[in-house]
């Protein structure tokens, strides 16, 4: 639960909502986020511009089209402002995506930016340093914008980001507890 207006009062003037998430378990079940809805409202009630994710662990590009599937009916009529983002990660040792290889990550990538974009939303990558270093040829997805999570105090990474997640640690009014803090540097 999120007091959207002291976030916005405290001079944060964008929110990046979780849609929802698929397990990293080898079911990989598709769960929404249970305040979805209401932050993206929320969050655009207070003025905020408004972009959305979905943590993925997509493995085929059939588990994409139902993460996009998903996406698209938890946004319902609600349009963003800013990208809509495929957050792949690999968050433990034992996930389903552990054993990820380059080109299918990267094939995968690609496919929902393009599907994304067909759509008419605007996608964004997400990655930190090490997936881009050893699972994405990031030369074949530069087209699109890329969301970097560097937790550091100055940017140090020699591809061009549109977004820069600094920090997992943060604190903003209006939300209790740690939050990812960001730079929106569009293009």
């Amino acid at each position: 639960e999120i007091d959207w207006d002291k976030v916005a009062s405290s001079g944060i003037r964008f929110a990046i909502i979780r849609l929802g998430y698929r397990g990293w378990g080898k079911a990989g079940k598709l769960v929404e986020d249970e305040f979805a809805k209401a932050n993206l409202e929320g969050a655009r009630k207070a003025g905020l511009q408004v972009g959305a994710y979905f943590f993925s662990q997509a493995l085929t590009t059939e588990e994409v089209d139902q993460e996009i599937e998903f996406m698209l009916n938890t946004l319902g009529d609600f349009t963003l402002d800013m990208p809509i983002v495929f957050d792949w990660e690999i968050p433990v040792p034992e996930a389903r995506t552990a054993n990820m290889d380059a080109r299918t990550l990267t094939d995968l990538q690609k496919y929902f930016a393009i599907t994304m974009t067909e759509k008419g939303h605007d996608p964004m990558i997400y990655f930190n340093w090490n997936i881009s270093r050893n699972l994405l040829y990031l030369h074949e997805l530069e087209e699109y914008p890329f969301w970097l999570a560097l937790y550091q105090d100055r940017m140090t990474y020699p591809y061009k980001v549109e977004m820069w997640q600094y920090s997992d640690r943060g604190r903003v009014p209006g939300i209790e507890g740690n939050v990812d803090l960001n730079i929106y540097m569009p293009h």
